[in-house]
């Protein structure tokens, strides 16, 4: 686990790390990336890892779906995708009995998560982001396949690793919730990269 240093050791650092002007867009100041370097270091991440891993949203940290994968496999976890978005179609099967008898109806992702004797085998399926109001969303339209690994994944890791996030949001579930995607910058696969945040940094926790 990386050391957590004090503020006045690493504020040069910080410093010079602001004026690049290449971090997220959520970092403004010396201090947000101190707490933040704070909170990475108790999940062993180093101060970039940090940076790009761990996002504040409306006074929380939240933990980007990229970290969540590197958090449970540091922690021993291993989790492999059974299905990937596949069809689900009126018997329950992936294929129909006869090709063009029926229409698919849903679409699930399913993981299996093993941790030492622990198993877990998590899903989520499109009808549950339809029931919770996120498909008319851009980034669910645009890249459903990548939405459903990234909710799946979530759901697995609070199942069989919370001790490993520390109970700490994932950023993409947050942001669902919040619901406000002009405040959003996502990378190339859809996932958030940094939130434009209007939450006072001293109540970030």
């Amino acid at each position: 686990m990386s050391a957590i240093v004090k503020f006045e050791e690493i504020k040069g650092d910080l410093s010079v790390l602001l004026k690049s002007g290449d971090l997220p867009k959520h970092i403004k100041t010396e201090e947000q990336v101190y707490l933040i370097q704070k909170m990475g270091a108790e999940l062993g991440f180093s101060l970039m890892q940090s940076i790009h891993f761990i996002i504040p949203i409306q006074g929380r940290l939240t933990l980007a779906t990229k970290a969540l994968g590197a958090l449970l496999r540091k922690g021993g976890v291993k989790f492999t995708t059974l299905e990937d978005a596949v069809w689900i179609y009126n018997d329950g099967t992936t294929k129909p009995v006869h090709f063009g008898d029926q229409k698919p109806i849903d679409r699930r992702t399913t993981i299996r998560f093993e941790r030492g004797d622990q198993i877990e085998e998590t899903f989520f399926l499109w009808s549950d982001a339809t029931t919770q109001g996120l498909i008319g969303k851009d980034n669910w339209k645009r890249m459903p396949r990548e939405m459903l690994y990234a909710r799946c994944l979530t759901k697995g890791a609070n199942r069989i690793g919370q001790d490993l996030t520390m109970g700490l949001y994932s950023t993409d579930e947050m942001v669902d919730a919040i619901g406000d995607e002009k405040k959003v910058i996502r990378g190339e696969e859809g996932f958030v990269e940094s939130v434009i945040d209007d939450v006072p940094y001293e109540n970030v926790k």
